[in-house]
């Protein structure tokens, strides 16, 4: 017996028709023949008269293949209806806002969808094992508190009835400084697969509402971590591309994309204060002294580039790595030694090749696009209320620069400066009490997922599509048909039931 959706109905004689019902992203025809129905001719026609295209039916019969060679079932009673529907799909849906108002009827219409939410459940259950199987310890931290940490990005507000409106919650912007605590509680390898919300825009490749990994190991390092990284990845992939031609194969092949991303050891790695220098033929000041910026500042000027809007010292950096790194790396390549302002919760040291202060921190880049971040994290609450002191110094000397004509807000709105952020004290306390040497590590999921299936926006990897699919959702799509009120369409449906 099989079950599924009749995508189309095609008769091929008086006795004969072919059906195809769709189920969990695969299609297979249903050949009915009034000979096999065992029926008078008179039940053989009515009811698959009242068959209509999006309704859900079931089936019994034998499988076999028709002479075109094509598996179908050969059914042996009359489809029995299980469900209605009250309207006719379209032919095809390729609108990107209808598709994400109304995912169902995308997924009912599109193969595509279907499967990369099915390569999505894969890519998390293979993670979570890879963590289970080394022993981590699969935790849950809380997504409210009075303060959002971890990561600089702007934290959406609310409230709660427990302490009262007056006082403010926000939703959690990554888990890491839980995590961190957990930690230092003596949970040596812990991670965590979960949501995580920013008060950002939307585009491409970035909702207010995502996913993250995040997992932390004490006694390991950067070179731990990265190999950690590439070991992931390298099996992730190939178990994936085992995997896709049962599981999902209308995701392509990695073989046949026009940008093949080859995932093998060992992944490249690109200096960032040495990579940006090779690519503009002249040596960066050492980038802790106070005129840095400035001289960073002309340096940009020497090499005809558009000044950044953010004139800060992160801000310049950021620029320069967007315009010189990152469209270097589009096979897997570590971007390492980050500077240190770049970087407030990982530790630093000096080095001696070029005096340059630099962060024990990797970044993961794919196909141009960051995918992992990797930390040796800051363990002394000393140094760490002071970055976190020095970062927000960042957004007021951002203020400052920007003056009455581009006040701190609009930066701030267009993400061109990091909100403000307090001091998390209760961090900080709890650091007092003993974080071991740990690393640690983060990834985007629907940026893994979206690399390994090939498709170019966020929305199309979560099951709603994003911000704008879910408070959008249903607009268009769901209206019954006008010149039918709602009584005659029940009645249909109750007719068609029966």
């Amino acid at each position: 017996m099989g079950k599924g959706r009749i995508k189309t109905i095609r008769k091929s004689s008086s006795k004969l028709r072919f059906l195809d019902i769709v189920a969990d992203g695969f299609k297979i025809q249903v050949m009915s023949s009034f000979g096999r129905s065992g029926v008078e001719r008179v039940d053989f026609d009515n009811a698959h008269a009242k068959l209509k295209k999006g309704d859900i039916i079931s089936i019994t019969g034998l499988p076999g293949r028709t002479k075109a060679g094509e598996v179908s079932i050969y059914a042996t009673e009359l489809p029995k209806p299980l469900s209605p529907c009250l309207h006719v799909p379209p032919l095809e849906l390729e609108d990107v806002e209808k598709r994400f108002q109304s995912r169902h009827v995308d997924l009912m219409v599109n193969p595509l969808p279907v499967h990369v939410l099915k390569a999505r459940s894969f890519i998390i259950n293979w993670m979570r094992t890879f963590f289970l199987q080394r022993e981590f310890v699969e935790v849950s931290t809380p997504i409210l508190a009075e303060l959002s940490g971890g990561a600089a990005a702007k934290p959406f507000e609310t409230a709660s009835k427990v302490f009262g409106s007056d006082k403010k919650m926000q939703m959690r912007i990554a888990p890491e400084l839980w995590l961190k605590r957990l930690v230092v509680g003596g949970l040596h390898r812990v991670f965590e697969i979960g949501p995580n919300f920013r008060n950002e825009n939307a585009d491409a490749t970035h909702n207010p509402e995502f996913y993250s990994c995040e997992f932390y190991e004490a006694f390991t390092d950067i070179e731990g971590l990265k190999r950690t990284t590439t070991e992931m990845l390298v099996n992730l992939f190939n178990d994936f591309e085992k995997a896709r031609p049962q599981q999902f194969p209308n995701i392509e092949a990695f073989s046949s994309r026009e940008q093949t991303v080859k995932v093998k050891a060992p992944f490249r790695e690109i200096d960032f204060i040495g990579g940006i220098e090779e690519a503009i033929g002249c040596e960066l000041p050492i980038l802790d002294e106070p005129d840095a910026a400035q001289q960073l500042l002309e340096i940009i000027d020497e090499n005809d580039l558009e000044r950044p809007v953010n004139c800060t010292l992160p801000g310049i950096l950021d620029y320069l790595a967007s315009e010189y790194l990152e469209p270097e790396c589009i096979q897997p390549t570590f971007v390492t030694n980050i500077p240190a302002c770049l970087s407030p919760l990982s530790k630093t040291s000096r080095r001696e090749s070029d005096g340059q202060l630099v962060a024990h921190r990797a970044e993961l880049y794919v196909a141009g696009k960051e995918l992992a971040n990797l930390y040796e994290e800051e363990n002394s609450p000393f140094e760490q209320r002071r970055k976190f002191i020095e970062q927000n110094k960042f957004r007021l000397v951002a203020a400052m620069e920007a003056g009455e004509d581009l006040p701190i807000e609009i930066l701030e709105e267009a993400e061109q400066v990091l909100p403000e952020m307090p001091v998390d004290e209760s961090y900080i306390g709890a650091l007092e009490w003993g974080l071991p040497p740990t690393g640690g590590w983060g990834m985007g999921l629907d940026r893994l997922v979206m690399l390994l299936c090939n498709v170019q926006r966020i929305g199309d990897v979560m099951a709603f599509g994003g911000l704008r699919g879910t408070v959008l959702a249903g607009r268009g799509l769901n209206k019954r048909v006008e010149e039918e009120d709602e009584v005659e369409v029940v009645d249909k449906a109750q007719d068609r039931l029966e």
